[in-house]
């Protein structure tokens, strides 16, 4: 493909598809392996490389961050061995009958031929859209149509960050096929046929130049309309025959007004997770309360109740009332139609830290609106089916798999009817599985004469008819090897499910178990006891066997080490990046303390501002200054002008001679901060309801709106540690001010890890501290006020200390006196000590001092005490180019 088609057709594919920012992706590595690229997000390059049919792309069309797509799209699908002509051109007449009713309403839809075995009818918006409205959309169109979807995309109504758990994507346009070699595109719409398939014309370009984006009002407008009696509809049977999930209705009558489900109970306790929208929650909540037919008083109750626990989440609603007015709204307008707002757990579901907290518990709610897995669930036996496949393709990489998670033979519910016994059901897929293990763990080879011989063993004894089951697993197994097996990801997904269904059928006998024997009065309690923490120290083992030795993740901590750039965010000072081994590294908690008055506030800002510069996020949060004085300071900062004639308005005073200049001045550095600063950095302005729990929240939508990976380097900025609130509500209103404070830190560290970002938190120090520090300008760690567990959080302590200190009537010494004492009889440092002075003169009309930044806790670093010019009346800091390092600096090799 030429060059400039090539980069034309990117274009086009950006138009109607792509996002410009975070698409996310995936690679098939081959006919059968889809790698999802978790970690990196989709460039013109890689596109590019997909047209000229180097590799072949699958995108997700909904946006993480936004859950909007672009895009949608219908998949029809002949079977897998339905590939002959005949077979092609029904699935394209089914097609060609849905576009026709698009057509009908004034919409434009277009046919891409997927490369194989079927065909996507497209729809490009003109506005991105939610992935509620376009899943409701396509599925209203099929069904006007008289056709039942088999596959829509987007393919779930939201997405994850990082696209897990978020269905599967669906293979782009124009790129090569990978299993059979033809390439995928966009047919006109007199379609023509060669050696059996559609032919796709080569010039794409001016097809999709041609394309047209429909307003995203009639999408909506098509997702809102009300079928009637949509399920009785007749509609095209599918090439598959899949059992349907059926959505049941559901029935509190057992619950008393005050119980609830597990996951009404986590939100007004734990509150809204933070990875879902507020108001989806507050959706869910309004369909409980419809359903169960609460008055306004009982749920109005929940809503506030939740609102309370919810301080930690990123919603722009911040206090209680406004959280509960967001709900009011919400409730008042669902309440207007009460049919259409019954019962659904959808949103909150989607929430994978909810799921990961324990409030939802899937099969086990006795509220679950979809089928249960029973033994004749043809969801659980099609997921079992796939599994048990991919193991016999590929045995070796199949079954370290499912060992390393220690799957339980319980998973395995689906059952068939068996040949043996027409009434009792034969839990097939759990016989195969348990010979599997056998057989691997006896280091024998996983075919199939020696799973039946397996079988065969394992089932004597305990069937009258042993031969015929086994038998019947022979015509099986083959049958399983004929299969195409699915892809990795999809695997994994399965064992996911298989092992989650064993391990709560396993805490349910348990559950049951336990109240037998608790009931049991002749059974010595304590041996009881004992009994039950045996076995649910069992169960919890099996839950955690994914905790792998250093081994398991040796290949990505080496690709991190060298194949990683530096993820380090500089400091402006030359020394303390030489100490700090690059800079703040992202994980990692950095106290800085110091006297009031010293600089410390400007000092982080100052630090903050330079970063911004080099586009790295900012967060700053601020208890105690608002962004308008921080504001001015950068701008004086910027400019190199007393503050004092920013806050005044000098350029007001009409006896101020110097007006055009200072205007000038303050044009000048708010240009700078706009161009430099000002797009990377943001300021929150924080009070109590921010704690580390809630910023976790915040630096999530700080990297979505910058467009960036979960993992890309921000810094974090809290001014200051002591007036932070830990979340626990009786610590942070009683008088116990050290625990508090030592809970904050705790957190602080916690979030710097789970967030990867570099934390830097000021504290303020103790009253002792700072009168020894005005008498000898000496300060060590215990200076951090409540500094016990600060000191063994941070991974850095520095203290700041500028201005002088006077013992008594003695002469008062500057930070550069008292360095001079310190290293007397060293006389190189002395020499440099004394060439300070000289080459960076104090500016009085900068109330200029010297300063200097003892580093006293270091983990992985030098001590060192980088020194510094502090402008005060400039809000700046100058680095002196001057290496005063501890005893351990490294040593070249």
């Amino acid at each position: 493909m030429p060059l400039n088609t090539t980069t034309q057709l990117t274009q086009q594919l950006y138009r109607l598809i792509l996002h410009e920012y975070q698409q996310l992706y995936a690679i098939w590595q081959s006919a059968d392996v889809l790698q999802s690229q978790y970690d990196k997000v989709l460039t013109p390059d890689v596109v590019e490389a997909h047209l000229q049919g180097r590799q072949t792309v699958s995108v997700r069309l909904l946006q993480p961050g936004t859950n909007t797509a672009k895009a949608g799209c219908v998949d029809f699908d002949a079977p897998k061995d339905g590939s002959d002509p005949e077979t092609l051109q029904a699935v394209l007449a089914q097609a060609q009958k849905v576009q026709q009713v698009a057509t009908d309403r004034g919409l434009s839809t277009y046919l891409e031929f997927s490369g194989r075995r079927g065909f996507h009818l497209w729809l490009f918006a003109d506005t991105s859209l939610p992935g509620a409205t376009w899943i409701k959309a396509l599925q209203n169109l099929c069904y006007l149509s008289g056709y039942k979807p088999k596959e829509i995309y987007p393919a779930t109504a939201t997405i994850a960050n990082d696209g897990k758990a978020s269905g599967r994507p669906i293979r782009l346009p124009c790129g090569i096929h990978q299993i059979s070699g033809r390439r995928n595109g966009f047919l006109p719409e007199v379609v023509e046929w060669a050696d059996g398939f559609p032919v796709v014309p080569e010039n794409q370009v001016a097809l999709m130049t041609e394309f047209q984006q429909i307003s995203a009002s009639a999408i909506a407008q098509l997702a809102e309309e009300k079928l009637q009696n949509t399920d009785e509809r007749r509609v095209a049977p599918d090439f598959y025959a899949e059992a349907s999930v059926q959505n049941l209705k559901a029935d509190f009558s057992t619950l008393s007004p005050e119980d609830h489900p597990a996951c009404i109970d986590y939100l007004i306790s734990q509150g809204a997770p933070t990875d879902q929208d507020y108001n989806a929650v507050n959706l869910t909540l309004s369909r409980y309360a419809i359903t169960r037919g609460f008055d306004l008083g009982q749920i109005e109750s929940l809503a506030e109740r939740m609102a309370q626990a919810s301080d930690h989440h990123p919603t722009s609603k911040i206090t209680v009332d406004a959280k509960l007015r967001n709900f009011q709204g919400a409730y008042a307008s669902a309440r207007r139609n009460p049919q259409d707002y019954q019962w659904s757990c959808s949103y909150v579901r989607a929430s994978q830290e909810l799921v990961r907290c324990g409030g939802c518990t899937g099969y086990a709610c006795p509220f679950w609106q979809w089928e249960k897995p029973a033994g004749d669930n043809e969801a659980a036996r099609r997921t079992e089916r796939e599994l048990l496949a991919y193991i016999l393709h590929h045995p070796e990489t199949g079954m370290q798999e499912a060992l390393g998670i220690d799957l339980p033979a319980e998973g395995f519910i689906a059952t068939y009817q068996s040949v043996a016994n027409e009434k009792t059901p034969l839990y097939l897929h759990q016989l195969i599985w348990e010979a599997l293990v056998t057989l691997e763990t006896a280091g024998r080879e996983l075919i199939p004469s020696l799973i039946l011989a397996q079988l065969e063993q394992g089932l004597n004894g305990k069937l009258a008819s042993p031969i015929a089951v086994v038998n019947q697993a022979g015509a099986y197994l083959d049958e399983l090897l004929q299969l195409s097996p699915c892809s990795w990801d999809t695997f994994v997904q399965h064992l996911t499910q298989v092992r989650d269904t064993g391990l709560r059928l396993l805490a349910k006998e348990q559950a049951a178990t336990a109240t037998e024997l608790l009931g049991d009065r002749l059974q010595p309690v304590t041996e009881t006891l004992e009994t039950l923490i045996n076995e649910s120290q069992n169960l919890q083992r099996r839950t955690a066997s994914q905790t792998l030795p250093m081994v398991a993740y040796s290949q990505d901590l080496i690709h991190d080490l060298f194949g990683q750039p530096q993820t380090a965010i500089p400091t402006p000072a030359h020394w303390l990046n030489h100490a700090l081994n690059g800079g703040l590294h992202p994980g990692r908690l950095y106290v800085i303390g110091a006297p009031p008055g010293s600089g410390k506030t400007t000092w982080c800002a100052w630090c903050a501002d330079e970063a911004a510069k080099a586009r790295t996020p900012v967060l700053y949060v601020s208890f105690e200054m608002g962004r308008q004085q921080l504001w001015v300071s950068a701008l004086s900062r910027i400019a190199g002008l007393n503050s004092g004639l920013i806050e005044s308005k000098q350029w007001d005073d009409p006896d101020y001679s110097n007006v055009q200049w200072l205007k000038q001045q303050v044009a000048q550095a708010i240009r700078a901060y706009d161009q430099q600063i000002s797009e990377h950095l943001t300021i929150l302005e924080a009070g109590p309801e921010v704690t580390a729990a809630h910023l976790k929240g915040v630096i999530a939508q700080v990297r979505r709106t910058a467009n960036l990976s979960k993992n890309a380097p921000v810094l974090v900025v809290i001014d200051y540690l002591q007036l932070m609130c830990c979340g626990d509500e009786k610590l942070d209103s009683g008088a116990n001010e050290v625990l508090r404070v030592s809970r904050v830190a705790t957190g602080l560290k916690q979030l710097a890890r789970d967030t990867n970002t570099a934390v830097v938190a000021i504290s303020d120090i103790n009253k002792a501290a700072y009168q020894e520090a005005l008498r000898t300008g000496m300060l060590d760690m215990s200076a951090l006020r409540d500094s016990f567990k600060i000191a063994h959080a941070a991974d850095c302590i520095m203290l700041l200390q500028t201005g002088k200190a006077q013992r008594g009537n003695e002469q008062p010494r500057d930070q550069v006196d008292l360095l001079e004492e310190r290293y007397t009889g060293n006389h190189l440092k002395l020499r440099q000590l004394q060439d300070v002075r000289t080459r960076f003169p104090l500016n009085e009309k900068a109330k200029a001092t010297y300063a200097r930044l003892s580093l006293l806790k270091n983990r992985g670093g030098m001590t060192a005490e980088p020194m510094f010019v502090y402008e005060k009346a400039y809000h700046r800091f100058i680095p002196v180019d001057l290496d005063l390092g501890g005893d351990n600096e490294f040593e070249d090799l």
